[in-house]
């Protein structure tokens, strides 16, 4: 505070750019979501969530997701959830199990071929799906699909440059 009290704006490079504040003006508290919070038994509201903390928990959940990748090179599952096998697809609900300690968690339902899985839907695969933990399978299953999908397009535009490139010389070599 006294350094702020000791500035002198007029002479400042970013003087214009800035309103000073009067004694007369008060400062506004940002609201942080967690005023909202009631902590009666029967009335609790979680805080809403903004830009930056669903940035973070997203974020989170990657991070969190990239342990599977090791399990799928270690077992040879493929990275499109598409191909999958039902063994596989079990091998993945394994996984989430171990990885979020998901005791006694029943996957039965979930139990398909990766073709199945991904055609679920998002509110067909959370009816099967366990409560509390479908939305973070499901949100790890389209990420990965996501993925496949991004590297299976890149693929594609590195071949079609190599087949016009291949063709443009069969085409135009001399003979």
């Amino acid at each position: 505070q006294p350094a702020f009290d000791t500035f002198d704006s007029s002479n400042s490079l970013f003087a214009g750019y800035f309103f000073s504040l009067n004694e007369d003006q008060t400062l506004q508290e940002v609201p942080t979501g967690f005023d909202s919070t009631s902590y009666e038994s029967n009335n609790c509201e979680l805080p809403l969530l903004t830009p930056c903390s669903k940035a973070v928990m997203s974020q989170a959940l990657k991070d969190t997701f990239s342990g599977f990748t090791k399990e799928q090179c270690r077992l040879g599952i493929p990275n499109n959830p598409w191909l999958w096998t039902e063994q596989q697809v079990c091998q993945w609900l394994s996984w989430a199990a171990n990885e979020f300690s998901l005791a006694n968690v029943n996957f039965h339902q979930l139990l398909m071929s990766g073709q199945d899985l991904c055609n679920l839907g998002k509110e067909r695969f959370l009816e099967l799906a366990p409560d509390y933990v479908g939305d973070i399978l499901w949100e790890h299953l389209e990420q990965m699909i996501k993925d496949s999908q991004e590297k299976t397009q890149d693929q594609y535009v590195e071949n079609s440059h190599l087949t016009s490139v291949s063709h443009w010389v069969n085409n135009n070599s001399l003979s």
